[in-house]
């Protein structure tokens, strides 16, 4: 399958046993075992392969930390001074998004200056230059595509804004996808990662940034999911849960070159306000999005490459997706939101003009391909 650039990855159910091979790899000192910081998330000592993970590790004698709720700058800079203390050498995350990316995060940073909340926030203003800790990243959901990213999210709760720490030292040396990572997910994130996956692969697509390879990875990754979309998929089957992960993959390959665009924008101010999952809150809108930005006309038009090419571009994600055109898209995820196990979505009208107007401070909105505004978007979200 054409990756393109990006970490080495390795594929398959089982392959998480290889990771002490793996490590070993990356390693910059190969003539001795390098100290090993293993970052997971609460809910890691229950999952039924967390065992066979850490007994393939035990030779290295990790120290454990857990990353618990969304990363923080606060959090972040906690796991890179703990990286310091630990001397660790390389980093292994085992988890979601968020955990991925706080180990990226703190792995980027660690060898720079010293790591304070402050110094995290202001990284998060420029790339991130130089070398940074290796990461072997070994996702257990699927979605953030975060194990191939440059840019890891964090959240500035206090300031009530979302964050991203870019650069290529952020961008893990080594991923795994082993589907059998999967096992034990609940039904809300799974169903939260695949929306997350069905929104990242269609925005790389039309992004005013995308190219053709973002545009094949974005239409990839949604006929990874098309069977998937019309039916249960939980527990998902082996055959289900390797789609899953790989349709993730897909579209963090894909939004590493054209980055996300309106939906992850008006995502950010619904996780602050409302609560909602990160996926969820991607998923709540993408209906009316697809539409929106399948009616882009010449006059409202933000790719200088012309309207026609962002129709083209969710055309060739529709056919991937076994939908005839963007109406029939845009149908078929309300169609897997009404069946999905997902907690009520709130009432959008009521807050339209405050969503609108932080949506449109993030970059991501810049980087949509119909010209957005304030009463523009108060329009789509009371719709």
């Amino acid at each position: 399958m054409l990756l393109f650039d990006g970490p080495r990855t390795l594929i398959g159910a089982g392959r998480a046993v290889t990771v002490a091979e793996e490590v070993e790899a990356v390693a910059c000192d190969r003539r001795r075992s390098p100290r090993v910081l293993l970052v997971t998330g609460a809910g890691f000592p229950g999952r039924p392969w967390s065992s066979g993970l850490l007994a393939a590790l035990r030779p290295f004698r990790p120290r454990v930390c857990v990353q618990s709720g969304m990363p923080t700058p606060a959090s972040v800079a906690r796991l890179a001074r703990t990286l310091r203390e630990h001397r660790a050498e390389v980093v292994v995350a085992v988890g979601g998004g968020s955990v991925m990316d706080a180990a990226k995060a703190a792995a980027a940073l660690a060898t720079g200056p010293d790591v304070t909340p402050a110094l995290v926030a202001q990284a998060c203003e420029n790339d991130v230059r130089g070398q940074g800790l290796p990461v072997v990243a070994l996702p257990s959901t699927p979605g953030t595509g975060a194990e191939t990213t440059p840019f890891a999210t964090i959240w500035d709760v206090a300031r009530g804004r979302k964050l991203s720490l870019r650069g290529d030292p952020v961008r893990p040396a080594t991923a795994i996808l082993d589907a059998d990572l999967l096992l034990g997910l609940p039904p809300e994130q799974l169903t939260g990662s695949m929306l997350d996956t069905l929104a990242q692969g269609v925005e790389a697509a039309w992004s005013t940034r995308a190219d053709a390879r973002a545009e094949t990875l974005g239409a990839a990754a949604w006929a990874q999911l098309t069977e998937l979309l019309d039916r249960p998929s939980h527990p998902p089957a082996a055959g289900d849960r390797q789609a899953l992960l790989l349709a993730g993959h897909l579209s963090g390959r894909a939004i590493a070159i054209a980055g996300t665009t309106l939906c992850h924008a008006l995502s950010y101010p619904l996780t602050l306000r409302y609560g909602l999952g990160h996926g969820h809150a991607c998923g709540v809108t993408l209906a009316r999005v697809i539409r929106f930005n399948a009616e882009v006309e010449a006059e409202d038009c933000a790719d200088a490459r012309g309207a026609g090419r962002v129709r083209e571009a969710i055309a060739a994600v529709a056919t991937a997706a076994g939908a005839g055109d963007a109406a029939a898209l845009a149908g078929r995820v309300e169609a897997f939101l009404a069946r999905a196990d997902l907690p009520r979505a709130p009432d959008l009208s009521r807050d339209a003009a405050w969503i609108a107007g932080q949506a449109l401070g993030y970059d991501r909105a810049g980087n949509n391909p119909r010209n957005l505004d304030v009463p523009t978007l108060i329009r789509l979200l009371t719709s």
